[in-house]
């Protein structure tokens, strides 16, 4: 009777869990969902489409090396970008996209431009428009888990795009804003893990803009704080390539003719 009544329970734990494994599958939105929700948390399609440019301004802290700089971005559609960080007592650092050429300005190290996946974590972050084009970039896509992440329940979606490149995304449950993300990046340092926070979210202009981005990496913090955001005033010619790319570009073209 025992080994009937254990083996009874046994197989009633088993179909709970199965059935209660079914239903937290399904109670799981497709990625395709969450990602719709978060456009709509975001200001809508039509707000992001409405929009051709945004330049930011603020600070970036990096409390490990009691520094704090100050931080100027330009983003232009479809795929420009130019970010300015001046370090106090060293200099700016630059670093931009125009479309073709990825590019970095570096008081320490010099000029230089930027290929392989260093080139392409850029372009990914010059893409205005990449929000709404989740499925373009991302051929695989799966809503891994409800999970937890920067204290809030969140979807954990991963996503791997056409190089094979993994990053894993969190989607607020309550809100459907995106709280941050994790993944593999490409840097001067080599390849590191990088596991970003987004918070502080703020309207403007329609839109719903995270004005607070804190970075961790090993075992550093990084935070960048935006104070100003506005939209649709940027001029092109910030895009412009520095005269010490031109000449590396040439450099680069001379050379790859030549060979």
């Amino acid at each position: 009777m025992n080994r009937t009544l254990r083996a009874a329970t046994a197989l009633t734990s088993l179909l709970v869990l199965a059935g209660a494994s079914s239903v937290t599958a399904q109670e799981l939105p497709s990625p395709q969902q969450i990602i719709e929700r978060y456009v709509e948390a975001s200001g809508g399609e039509k707000a992001i489409r409405g929009t051709q440019s945004m330049y930011a301004t603020g600070r970036m802290e990096m409390p490990a090396m009691g520094m704090t700089a100050q931080v100027q971005v330009s983003t232009s559609a479809p795929d420009r970008l130019l970010m300015v960080m001046d370090l106090p007592n060293v200099g700016a650092l630059r670093s931009g996209f125009d479309g073709t050429v990825g590019w970095m300005e570096n008081p320490m190290t010099g000029p230089m431009l930027l290929e392989g996946d260093q080139l392409g974590d850029l372009m990914r972050q010059a893409d205005f428009y990449a929000d709404l084009r989740y499925a373009e970039l991302y051929p695989t896509m799966e809503t891994v888990a409800k999970s937890e992440f920067a204290g809030q329940p969140a979807y954990k979606v991963r996503l791997v795009d056409s190089d094979g490149k993994e990053t894993i995304e969190y989607f607020s449950v309550d809100s459907g804003l995106k709280l941050g993300f994790e993944g593999e990046q490409t840097s001067e340092m080599g390849t590191v893990y990088v596991t970003t926070e987004l918070s502080d979210y703020k309207e403007v202009e329609g839109r719903t803009v995270p004005m607070t981005q804190t970075s961790k990496m090993m075992g550093m913090e990084m935070k960048m704080v935006l104070e100003t955001v506005v939209f649709d005033q940027v001029d092109s010619s910030v895009y412009a390539l520095p005269e010490t790319i031109k000449t590396l570009v040439a450099g680069a073209k001379s050379g790859a003719s030549g060979s």
